[in-house]
């Protein structure tokens, strides 16, 4: 199997944003940001050599990773790995503005 590119929507990378500035402020310094940057960077690279190590949604067509306290939601298509949201399963299940 190829190896596939891996892009990220413009919503999950508003939501990753969102997590790095959020610890960034609380922790007074990026060391824990750095440390999840690494680990999404270490699941991406078996995510785009291992297209379907995450589990499928209810909806048969998104697949799931359970990274930590962290879901990361992705479709497959013929070329690339689209990456659809980056959700910190801490937060609120009602602030998310529609389910995956």
């Amino acid at each position: 199997m190829a190896e596939k590119t891996i892009i990220w929507s413009e919503r999950a990378d508003d939501e990753l944003k969102g997590i790095l500035e959020f610890y960034n402020t609380r922790n007074g310094n990026t060391k824990y940001s750095f440390k999840l940057l690494a680990k999404i960077e270490e699941i991406s690279e078996i995510l785009s050599k291992n297209e379907y190590i995450g589990r499928l949604a209810d909806d048969k067509k998104t697949r799931v990773i359970v990274m930590d306290a962290y879901l990361i939601f992705y479709e497959i298509d013929e070329f690339q790995i689209n990456i659809l949201s980056f959700w910190d399963n801490r937060q609120n299940p009602e602030n998310r503005i529609d389910k995956i």
